[in-house]
C-alpha cells in the first residue's frame, strides 16, 4: 500500500473468521459487515458492491482538456449604454417615461424648458432673416451693377454683407444645434429629451418643476441583450487563458441553470492589491435575466493542449488522512487503497502524476461509503 491509512477494521478480529465478513469497529450495518481485511487489500461482498454501488473505471491515458473555476460580476457592455444629458440650463416642464420603462431610439423621454435655449433659437430665426434680406439684395445689386444701374462698388457691398450675414446664420444654426434644441421655429425655448439608443430606462434622476445643469445625467438607458461579465483570475493562471475560450456561466439566483460565453478580452495588467488580472466575457441574448452587480461563478474551459497523461474520474479521488486517494481494484473482489499525485483537471476528469499505470481500474462509484467504513476521518 503506497500510503499509511488508519484502519478501522482491527485485525485481531480475523483470527479464525477469515471466512467471515466483520464490519467496521462498531458500525453494525449489514454492508459494512462485508467489508474483510486480506493483507494490504481489502475484501469485499457481492452484497456489499451492490448495496453501496461500486462501480469502476480504467485509469486512461489521453489529453486533459483543463477548466479553470474562477468568480465574477455582471457589468455594463459600454457600447449598450447611454447617459442622457440636458446638455443647458433648465426646468423639467414634463416626463414621458420612468425607471423600468422599455424604449426605442428617438423616443421622448423629458421636455426641459430653457430661456437660454429660446434666446439661441430666436436669434437664428433674427439671423435667418438676416440672411435672407441680404441675400436678395446681394442679387439685385448684382443685376443693376451689371446693367450699369448702379456702381460695381455698391454690389460688391452688398455681397460682402451677405456673406456675412450668412456666416452669422451658420454659427447661429450650429449653437442652436449644440444646445439640442429645434431650428425651424417649433418648441421655442423647449428642450425635447430623446433616447439615444433603444433598451430599458435603468435610471433617472428629474422630477418635473426640477432645475437641472449641463452636467446633470437625467437618465441612463441600457440594452441588456449584450452584457459583459468581468472574472477576476490570479496571475499565476492568467497566463493559461486565451481569447475565445469556452466559458460556463452560472448566475447567483438563476436556480442552477448555466449560461454560455466566451473569453472576449485577457487582462493585461495585474492589480497589485488583490494580484489578478480581468478577463472580460462577452454574453449575447441571454437566456436568464442578467442584472449589472449581480456575481456569478465561471468555469472557463481552457484551449491550451499538453501531452496526453494518465487521467481517471474526478469522482475517483478523495482525501484520506491529508493524501490523495484512489481504490485500486484487484479481481475479482479485492480493493488496494493507493496514494497518488494530481495535476490538472478539467470538467470530468483529474491527471495522475504518479501512483497509478495505465490499464488499472479504480472505483468511481462508492468511493465515500469505502472511506467511512474502512478509514478514521
Amino acid at each position: 500500500m503506497a500510503g499509511t491509512f488508519a484502519l478501522v477494521l482491527d485485525t485481531a478480529t480475523f483470527d479464525g473468521a477469515s471466512d467471515r465478513g466483520v464490519g467496521t469497529a462498531g458500525s453494525g450495518s449489514s454492508s459494512a459487515s462485508a467489508l474483510f481485511l486480506d493483507g494490504e487489500r481489502i475484501r469485499y461482498s457481492a452484497d456489499y458492491a451492490k448495496q453501496s454501488g461500486l462501480a469502476f473505471a480504467s485509469v486512461e491515458r489521453r489529453v486533459l482538456s483543463p477548466v479553470l473555476n474562477v468568480t465574477g460580476t455582471v457589468t455594463f457592455d459600454p457600447a449598450s449604454v447611454a447617459a442622457v444629458g440636458a446638455r443647458i440650463s433648465g426646468r423639467v416642464r414634463r416626463l414621458y417615461k420612468l425607471e423600468g420603462d422599455t424604449v426605442h431610439a428617438g423616443e421622448l423621454l423629458a421636455d426641459i424648458e430653457s430661456a437660454e435655449l429660446g434666446k439661441a433659437q430666436a436669434n437664428l430665426l433674427a439671423a435667418r432673416a438676416r440672411a435672407d434680406a441680404a441675400t436678395v439684395n446681394e442679387r439685385r445689386e448684382k443685376r443693376l451693377a451689371e446693367a450699369g444701374v448702379s456702381s460695381m462698388r455698391d454690389a460688391e457691398l452688398a455681397q460682402d454683407i451677405a456673406t456675412r450675414a450668412r456666416a452669422e446664420l451658420v454659427a447661429a444654426n450650429q449653437r442652436v444645434g449644440a444646445m439640442g434644441g429645434t431650428r425651424d421655429g417649433s418648441d421655442l425655448g423647449v428642450l425635447r429629451l430623446r433616447a439615444p439608443i433603444g433598451g430599458k430606462i435603468i435610471e433617472r434622476n428629474v422630477w418635473r418643476g426640477q432645475r437641472i445643469e449641463p452636467t446633470h445625467t437625467a437618465f441612463r438607458i441600457a440594452d441588456l441583450s449584450s452584457v459583459w461579465v468581468e472574472l477576476a483570475v490570479f496571475e499565476r493562471q492568467i497566463a493559461t487563458i486565451r481569447h475565445g475560450d469556452r466559458v460556463d456561466l452560472l448566475p447567483a439566483g438563476a436556480g442552477g441553470k448555466m449560461l454560455a460565453g466566451v473569453v472576449d478580452y485577457v487582462g493585461d495588467v495585474i492589480d497589485v492589491d488583490t494580484r489578478t488580472a480581468p478577463v472580460r466575457v462577452v454574453v449575447d441574448h441571454p437566456a436568464i435575466i442578467l442584472r449589472p452587480g449581480q456575481s456569478l461563478r465561471a468555469r472557463i474551459h481552457l484551449s491550451v493542449r499538453s501531452e496526453p497523461s494518465l487521467v481517471v474520474p474526478q469522482t475517483s479521488v478523495t482525501n484520506i488522512d491529508g493524501n490523495r486517494t484512489v481504490f485500486v481494484y484487484h479481481a475479482p473482489d479485492g480493493i488496494e487503497p493507493r496514494t497518488v499525485r494530481v495535476g490538472g483537471r478539467d470538467a470530468e476528469r483529474v491527471e495522475i502524476l504518479s501512483g497509478l499505470r495505465t490499464g488499472e481500474s479504480v472505483v468511481t462509484s462508492g468511493v465515500t461509503a469505502l472511506r467511512s467504513n474502512v478509514f478514521r476521518e
